[in-house]
This record gives C-alpha cells, structure tokens and sequence, in this order.
C-alpha cells in the first residue's frame, strides 16, 4: 500500500504509516475538520474509481476512457468529425474535452449534420459510461465514508456534500446504509428541483408537549454538474431514472458558462456560500482541480477566510504540477496551519477518519439484519 505523505506540517513526504506518531497526528488533522461547525465535502472523479462490480472490475470512467469510447463507438464519422473541426491533440495527449468543445464552437459559426450528429452521439455515450446499475456495485467504501463523517451531533449543521460526478454512488451508498439525502428535490412524485429544498430539514415529533428533535443521519447532497437522472422538462428539472437526455454539464470549455444557468447557479451560489461562513472545513477528495468556476472561489476563500480550515486528498499531489495545488502547497512552507496536502487515495484515507459517534443500538441491529437479508 502507498505509503502517507507528510513532510512538516501538512505537507507530504514519506513515512511509515506503522509510525503511531505520525498516524495520531493524521488522525488529529481530520479530527479538527469533522469537529468545525461547519463540514463541507467536495469529491471529485476519485471518489468513484474504487467502485467495483461483482466481478471485481472498476465501473468508473477517466477522461481517457470517454475518449476511446466515443472513438471505438463512431470510428469513422470520429475521424471525419476530428477533421473538420480541425482538432489538435495537446500535449498531454487526447482529450475529449478539448474535441467537444471544438465541436461545439464549429457547430456555431458552421452548422454541419456529421458535428451535430457527432455531438449527440458522444453525449449519449458520456451518460451511458456514468450510468451504472447500482445494484450490481460494492459501495463499501462510500458507505464507511458516510458514517464517518456525515454522522454528525444534531447540535451541529449537516455535512454539505458537493460532487462534480453525475454517478449516483453516494445516493445509493446513502440508502445501503440507512442515510436520508436532502438534494434540493421535493419529496413528491415527480421530484421536482428547488432551492428553498436546501433549507428544509427532518425532524422527529414525541409525544405531545414534547418538543421535536432533529433525526440523526442527514446530509445535504449538491451536485454541481448535474446527475444522469435529471431531466429538464419545459421550465422545470426533474428526476427520471431513464431521461431522454440527462441534465448534466458535459465535458467542454463552457462548462463555467453552464454552471451559472439554472439549475447549477442555486447549487453554485451555495457552494460560494458555504465557503465564506466562518468555522468551516472543507475536505477535498479526489479531485483533479482542472475546473476553474470551482478551484478560483476555493482559492479566493483560502485567501479571505482566515477561519477556512482545507485538506486535499489526492494519489497524484507530490506529482502535481497543478497551479492551485502548488499554491497551497507554498502557503504550507510558510506556516498557514489550515491546510493540509495528503497524497493518498480516497479508499486509503477512510480508515485515518475518526469515527467521532459510535453506532446506536438501532443502528446495529438494521446493519445486522441487512447483511442477514
């Protein structure tokens, strides 16, 4: 297993996780986090690359992964399509991004049937690679994650969980392990999206004369880029298991444009929110920091809030030479000790956070039953 990456305080070099000294003080860091007021989770593509089916295979698709299936799928009318947008492999090699942007800025100033088609087809395809048969996937890690870390006390606000993925890992991880998700949707057939959603909580009413409580195991869920189960039908977005064309923001250079179209604007707007409020930690998983509509407000409240306490959980950070990434990194030589840069994987850190509420007796006998059933 990858060794942890630490160096002085918060930076990574390495060390042997068999160290208790170093261990405890990892284990502290995240401690700090989940005990702040305010606990924001922001996970990327990382998150989903330790899932798996029942074969053992990951389900998760990379950026290189879209590329050749878009290709494999299309074949010739891709090659065509490459070369009436006059597409130019980058440097650091294909990227389907950079195509479908391409596509798009051609299909502006020329409209052409091969790039529209072309445009469709690949969509449909980037969906159908995110869309997994949930019942089929080990959720396992997902599933620890959540009761570490969005088993919170009622006293506090719940755990904010942003994701840039349009997979719905989480919402099933949250259903396996007897989580309810407030995702901005109503709680009526159809669904139907609202902000004013974000505001409401659950709560437990007792007898009469007794004041309600707040039930335990609530976490808001915000998906910045959209779901493969959302649908926008005429002025409103709903959910639809199998829509005809899901409500995400594909892979292109516009996507900072799209973000601030409904219904991405309300889910942006809180995510600025939630980075401004004082007592706040945000835990950063698996996230490659190439969206800039996301990374600047990051960096902006580093700079601002004096009160932010941040920690980046990535495998590639001592490679990274990621601009954000390495100013975090600087502001760490310097002694800022609110930050934190953990070279590890999403599956590797979950056994370091503190599991800060024990399981209640309910919670045990539903587990037991699940794995009798």
């Amino acid at each position: 297993m990858k060794k942890l990456n630490r160096e002085t305080n918060g930076k990574w070099t390495q060390i042997d996780e068999s160290n208790s000294n170093d261990v405890e003080a990892l284990q502290n860091t995240l401690k700090e986090l989940l005990l702040c007021e305010n606990l924001i989770v922001l996970s990327g593509l990382g998150t989903s690359l330790c899932v798996k089916n029942r074969d053992g295979k990951k389900v998760a698709s990379t950026m290189n992964d879209l590329w050749d299936a878009v290709k494999n799928e299309l074949v010739e009318k891709f090659e065509k399509v490459v070369e009436k947008v006059n597409y130019k492999k980058p440097e650091i090699g294909d990227s389907i991004e950079l195509l479908l942007s391409q596509c798009q800025i051609s299909e502006a100033l020329k409209p052409d049937s091969d790039v529209e088609s072309f445009i469709e087809i690949a969509e449909k395809i980037i969906v159908q690679k995110c869309n997994y048969d949930m019942s089929t996937l080990d959720l396992t890690v997902h599933e620890s994650f959540l009761r570490r870390v969005a088993r919170r006390s009622a006293r506090q606000p719940r755990m904010k969980l942003f994701t840039t993925n349009y997979d719905r890992c989480f919402e099933s991880a949250a259903t396996n392990s007897r989580f309810t998700i407030i995702d901005g949707f109503s709680h009526s057939l159809p669904q139907e999206f609202d902000g004013i959603y974000f505001s409401y909580d659950l709560v437990k009413r007792g007898s009469e004369g007794e004041n309600p409580d707040f039930i335990p195991n609530v976490f808001q869920l915000y998906k910045l880029h959209g779901s493969v189960d959302w649908e926008r039908q005429e002025s409103r977005v709903v959910k639809n298991i199998n829509p005809k064309r899901a409500l995400i923001i594909y892979p292109r250079s516009n996507k900072f444009e799209s973000s601030y179209e409904p219904p991405f604007v309300e889910i942006m707007g809180s995510f600025l929110m939630a980075l401004r409020t004082p007592n706040t930690a945000l835990l950063i998983l698996g996230c490659g920091f190439n969206d800039k509509h996301i990374i600047e407000p990051i960096m902006s409240s580093v700079r601002s809030n004096i009160n932010l306490k941040v920690a980046v959980v990535s495998p590639d950070l001592e490679s990274s030479k990621n601009i954000a990434v390495n100013k975090i990194e600087t502001l760490i030589e310097n002694g800022d000790p609110r930050l934190c840069l953990l070279n590890i994987t999403f599956e590797e850190i979950i056994k370091y956070i503190p599991d800060l509420i024990s399981e209640s007796e309910t919670e045990q006998h539903e587990k037991r039953v699940r794995r009798l059933i």
